[in-house]
């Protein structure tokens, strides 16, 4: 009895201290951009925030479910056990990288798994928990464009030799643009599907807010599915009965939608010299044709990736993982960005089962609940991540989309849970 209620107060201080870490998630990560770029070190701010909060979910997770617990260890350690065959011939940094992605492609699961054991545990502090985060996270990107529309932080892209571009983005004090770009999508989402039902001109400013940070990012991730996002989620929260009332509606809409994107398409060029990249696609068209264009040359890196895996090491070598340092021997760009290559090369057979798990979980349990508007429009932003992972990366690979990722999992699977709850009991 008195180690059950050690357990139990031990349980409720980390609760209490997570509770006051994640909502400084993003803003972590932008301070620690900020002090890359004045003081050319973040002195180990991020990466020290993320351990101690993935630290306290582990024992949360070890304290509350342990087998699950020793599940999540044994996905890590058999992660690494390819790559640290190859440690011993290279340096020490490429150990530490190997670990550190083999714990962000673990850590969406931990994250997720945590925030609905505290939301099975304390229902309304976690939809509080879950809600401030959000609005915080939204409101630092906010403030982030801002700053990098003033004139500070990085710009999305670096200017490439012999094109002329106009335009190379804006991202502010984040790192990444591509990551930036998933955790816009993953945040845009959120926002727009709590304000949907009740706050029409939230949700309509919400949308211009989130397309004008997307046309900033410059990135194909960013456009394309906040799009999708904006247009898709006033329909997916509609009841089945709308579908069969508005089917005439449906179909002048995707009529109007398709008359739209032949406009776009047929002014595609305008449009280019407008946002400034114009140049620089048609560099890269002549370069590598339209896959270069559309995975931005992944396929070209990815095929010299695997020549010099299968050169230079054995197949069963592979297939338990070389590590990021057995690629970066031979090769200055030993990353494809496409996350389920990337952790097959890195982690072997291990790395791409992780992939399919990791997806599997967010996308089933957002099917569940595909009945409810939130649950719908949940599972299109998990495709959509889906999509995103397997041809542009920065998903799994993403130090900075796990948290997000798993909390907007785990607020609208409580939103949408709630309403499919609330029609049952008024059915």
């Amino acid at each position: 009895m008195p180690s059950l209620l050690l357990i139990t107060k031990l349980q409720s201080s980390i609760d209490k201290l997570l509770c006051c870490l994640i909502p400084l998630f993003l803003a972590l990560d932008c301070l620690n951009g900020a002090l890359l770029q004045w003081h050319g070190s973040s002195y180990g701010l991020s990466i020290g925030y993320k351990f101690v909060v993935l630290l306290l979910m582990a024992l949360t997770l070890l304290l509350q479910q342990p087998r699950l617990a020793f599940a999540l260890l044994a996905l890590l350690l058999l992660l690494l056990a390819g790559p640290a065959m190859h440690w011993p011939v290279v340096a020490t940094r490429w150990m530490l990288a190997d670990i550190q992605l083999a714990v962000k492609a673990v850590s969406p699961l931990l994250a997720f798994v945590y925030l609905l054991s505290l939301q099975q545990r304390q229902p309304a502090p976690a939809k509080r928990l879950l809600k401030q985060t959000l609005y915080i996270s939204a409101l630092v990107l906010l403030l982030n464009v801002l700053a990098g529309v003033a004139g500070l932080g990085f710009t999305a892209y670096q200017p490439l030799d012999g094109v002329a571009q106009s335009f190379l983005g804006i991202k502010g004090f984040f790192y990444s643009t591509n990551e930036l770009s998933a955790v816009l999508l993953v945040i845009s989402c959120g926002l727009l599907v709590l304000s949907w039902p009740q706050y029409k001109a939230a949700y309509a400013l919400i949308s211009v807010c989130a397309l004008v940070l997307a046309v900033l990012l410059l990135t194909k991730t960013g456009l394309f599915g906040v799009l999708v996002l904006v247009v898709l989620v006033p329909l997916l929260m509609q009841p089945a009965a709308f579908w069969q009332r508005q089917r005439r509606v449906i179909a002048i809409m995707a009529a109007l939608s398709l008359l739209l994107l032949m406009l776009l398409l047929l002014n595609g060029e305008y449009l280019l010299r407008l946002l400034g990249i114009y140049d620089k696609l048609s560099f890269v068209y002549q370069q590598r044709g339209i896959s270069g264009i559309l995975l931005s040359s992944r396929d070209y890196y990815a095929g010299r990736i695997w020549q010099t895996a299968a050169d230079h090491y054995s197949d069963w070598q592979r297939l338990a993982g070389v590590g990021q340092g057995g690629i970066a021997l031979y090769l200055k760009k030993y990353f494809a960005e496409l996350d389920w290559f990337d952790l097959l090369v890195f982690h072997g057979i291990a790395g791409l089962l992780t992939f399919v798990l990791v997806f599997a979980v967010f996308i089933r349990h957002s099917w569940q609940l595909r009945t409810s508007g939130a649950g719908r429009s949940l599972l299109v932003l998990n495709l959509l991540l889906l999509l995103v992972s397997s041809l542009a990366g920065h998903i799994l690979t993403s130090g900075m989309l796990w948290l997000p990722w798993a909390l907007c999992n785990a607020l609208l699977l409580q939103s949408a849970a709630g309403k499919r709850s609330a029609d049952e009991r008024y059915s």
